[in-house]
């Protein structure tokens, strides 16, 4: 009996073992004469200096003095093979990191983040590249204002945040495996007034960098044929792309979400918010769109802000505006950006116009989910929208144009 589980143990552990000798000798059959052999992966570890964006006098001792920050992520290399957005958008680079920011003084904490980052080619040279790249992901470990513990942090109400960065920068391809970084990025946290106060934390800075490319198959090619050397960079796949054919649809997204007043900060009530839109927009191209629209705003938080309101009717809760946008495609997700004026004067407390920034998911081919930001006064935060929406396309062009 002991046999027959030692025997059957052995089979249990060596079968995922049989099956990815299997796999790797099918790949090297198949792929190694290909553009695409392997997994083109990235390491890239950030060193980041710069300044706060000053936006309260509540904690001059830590936003008159420089950040300090370290950052490291792990990419994925697209090569134009699977997908054809990857062409379109000059064969970016996706994947996972983790940031780390120290903060003189004690206040504020020294939060860190784990998120999600794309980086695609502006200009993509011999050994030069010109980059652009976005993340967003969750943050922790900020000391969040408490009226007896934390009482000059009138920032930031919450101690898990969103972390937002958007940079530039140049890369430098010292040898086949490392290349170097100089990047000025902005980075924002915020929690979205689901917690007062949210004045949000704001930096700008320099990141220098190095970069090292690695194909994972190396190790596992040798196994198989210890003369072959696959790249560490891919070859791109380039393709003949179809023309668009240019066309109009017909946006509704609705949403519902939470907000607290800057009236009640640290343990306010929450108050309830919707919104619905509809947006008429203009294809032009794979990648994008442009459109204008209407927004109607629903916020139960006017009871309190800016002025008390009691027994105030569904009319006094409402509120709306227009506004502009483009959207950003690739595949099934959608940046969305807008940027919009308000009817009337009912909320002048909020500044004459406000921004939506979001993200939409395509789950079907009409059906979307989309998670935006609204702001007030700027580039303050307001509410976050979650919500769903349907996306009509109509009107398409009679003759196909590049």
């Amino acid at each position: 009996m002991k046999k027959i589980i030692t025997l059957s143990l052995l089979c249990v552990l060596m079968f995922p073992a049989l099956l990815a000798q299997n796999k790797y000798d099918d790949l090297l059959r198949v792929k190694r004469d290909s553009l695409d052999y392997g997994f083109y992966n990235v390491v890239d570890l950030k060193l980041h200096n710069g300044r706060f964006m000053k936006n309260s006098e509540s904690l001059d001792d830590i936003m008159d003095n420089p950040y300090d920050a370290i950052d490291v992520r792990i990419g994925f290399q697209t090569t134009g093979v699977k997908q054809i957005w990857d062409q379109l958008y000059g064969f970016p680079v996706y994947g996972v990191g983790f940031y780390s920011v120290y903060f003189e003084g004690g206040e504020l904490g020294d939060p860190e983040a784990v998120y999600m980052f794309m980086r695609a080619p502006i200009f993509r040279g011999k050994r030069l590249t010109w980059n652009w790249e976005l993340a967003v992901g969750l943050s922790y470990g900020f000391y969040k204002y408490d009226p007896n513990e934390n009482p000059d942090q009138q920032v930031i109400g919450s101690n898990h945040n969103v972390y937002f960065n958007a940079a530039t920068g140049l890369s430098y391809e010292l040898s086949k495996r490392f290349d170097i970084t100089l990047d000025f990025d902005l980075t924002h946290f915020s929690n979205g007034s689901t917690r007062t106060p949210n004045l949000g934390v704001n930096l700008a800075g320099f990141a220098l960098g190095g970069r090292y490319s690695f194909n994972p198959v190396k190790n596992l090619t040798k196994k198989v044929d210890s003369e072959y050397d696959p790249p560490f960079r891919p070859e791109f796949v380039i393709r003949e792309i179809e023309k668009y054919r240019r066309h109009s649809e017909i946006i509704l997204f609705g949403s519902m979400g939470g907000k607290t007043t800057t009236t009640q900060i640290y343990d306010g009530p929450t108050y309830f918010i919707s919104s619905f839109s509809a947006d008429y927009a203009w294809a032009y191209h794979h990648v994008g769109m442009v459109g204008a629209g209407i927004d109607l705003f629903y916020e139960s938080a006017l009871r309190d802000y800016p002025t008390k309101i009691e027994n105030a009717s569904f009319s006094d809760l409402t509120y709306s505006g227009w506004h502009i946008s483009h959207y950003l495609r690739m595949y099934r997700l959608t940046l969305v950006t807008q940027l919009g004026f308000y009817i009337g004067d009912k909320v002048s407390h909020k500044g004459p116009y406000y921004l939506q920034v979001g993200g939409s998911y395509l789950i079907t081919e009409n059906f979307f989910a989309r998670i935006a930001l609204k702001t007030r006064n700027g580039a303050v935060a307001d509410f976050i929208e979650w919500g769903l929406g349907y996306q009509i396309p109509f009107a398409y062009a009679k003759k196909d144009r590049n």
